[in-house]
């Protein structure tokens, strides 16, 4: 079981030791464009020229998570542990490994972002409206509109390949996010990493970006301290000793990071919008972003007021920021900043203490309780680790 710090530490993003670092470090070795962001020290002694380059993206893989499982084969092989996002969760940080820049720059802001140019909050990933029904894509709509970044990989001067579950590889959003790289699905992970193999034995020097998403989606439904998620991991570390050292021993660099950690929480520990009406009618859209960091959008004439309710009734689960102040503070990223950034994150941020979520619902939207959640900003959610065979 894995053994969480009660102390809920807060830990900020860092752009000079991120996951957003870490695409900066392979895009040079493979002719692709620098993008604002340094490579990581840990990667300049390592010789890309004329290897395969394998990156394993574990969704959901926390670096605390993995030092709790001392005795793996993937922890004997971590170099360091790495910053996410902010918010670190799958549609901003996956955005960002796929750009190889930061929030700052692709605006991607959390898995319901509000899409002024559509007038509807969106359901990221699936890119779709978040009360349901039809995909935009379906009305000729591609997301390659809402980010703010083309992908890296179009960048790059060497063959690219990714390689996704099935029912993901068609998706709008990652035919976007893929570029001109040629796509791969898989069912299961033995297919997974023979893919992975078959591919980089194909290809010299080439760029092969994988996905697995199903540590995360375990510990939404079963807590990422279950012994179900242990057991997960533990296939799948062994599947990463057997197949992915066996590669690397042939001559391939293989790098496995993930794209944020996730803690517990409980049904004591979230709070329902419609349980709290005043505060619900003083915003003039539904909360955005993540349950453990939500974008609040409030009417003009009441952000006084908003802020007095979250400091009497709500300040021990959440900390109340204005969002201008994160962009400001360099919460998103550095550098110049996406002119779409600021509508996307509304006029303030909730950031939710210890292991809080606050959720609030649409008309067709149904309680229910994911266990392991991820977006704020405690240690367990936002370090991952830098893995390196």
């Amino acid at each position: 079981m894995i053994k969480l710090d009660k102390k809920y530490v807060s830990a900020p993003p860092d752009y000079d030791r991120s996951i957003v670092n870490l695409a900066a470090s392979l895009a040079p070795a493979l002719g692709g464009e620098p993008q604002g962001y340094a490579p990581l020290a840990e990667l300049r002694e390592i010789s890309f020229s004329g290897r395969p380059i394998v990156l394993l993206v574990i969704d959901g893989l926390g670096d605390i998570f993995l030092q709790n499982h001392p005795d793996s084969f993937l922890y004997r092989q971590r170099r360091g542990r790495l910053s996410s996002v902010f918010p670190p969760t799958t549609a901003t940080a996956v955005t960002s490994l796929f750009t190889g820049v930061a929030p700052q720059q692709h605006a991607i802001t959390g898995w319901h972002t509000y899409f002024r140019e559509l007038g509807t909050v969106a359901t990221v990933l699936p890119f779709m409206p978040r009360y349901g029904g039809a995909g935009f894509s379906e009305a000729g709509i591609s997301s390659s509109h809402f980010i703010d970044h083309g992908s890296l990989l179009d960048t790059l001067d060497v063959p690219s390949h990714v390689v996704l579950p099935h029912h993901l590889m068609n998706s709008d959003y990652s035919r976007t996010l893929s570029g001109r790289a040629l796509r791969h699905g898989y069912d299961g992970l033995v297919e997974m990493m023979l893919c992975i193999e078959t591919l980089a034995e194909e290809e010299s020097r080439s760029l092969i970006i994988a996905y697995w998403p199903y540590l995360d989606s375990l510990a939404h439904s079963r807590g990422i301290g279950s012994m179900e998620a242990a057991a997960h991991f533990a296939e799948l570390d062994t599947a990463c000793r057997d197949s992915l050292a066996a590669l690397a021993g042939r001559g391939a660099s293989v790098i496995i990071s993930s794209d944020h950690g996730l803690i517990d929480t409980s049904g004591e520990h979230t709070i329902y919008l419609d349980e709290h009406p005043e505060l619900a009618a003083l915003l003039t859209l539904p909360l955005c972003g993540e349950p453990r960091c939500a974008f609040c959008y409030v009417r003009s004439d009441s952000s006084g007021e908003f802020e007095k309710y979250l400091a009497e009734r709500l300040d021990h689960a959440c900390e109340l920021r204005k969002s201008r102040d994160l962009i400001g503070e360099g919460y998103f990223g550095r550098g110049k900043a996406s002119a779409r950034l600021a509508e996307r994150v509304g006029e303030y941020t909730i950031v939710m203490r210890e292991n809080y979520i606050i959720r609030d619902l649409l008309l067709n939207e149904k309680k229910f309780q994911h266990k392991g959640v991820h977006g704020g900003m405690t240690q367990e959610e936002m370090y991952v680790p830098l893995i390196v065979l």
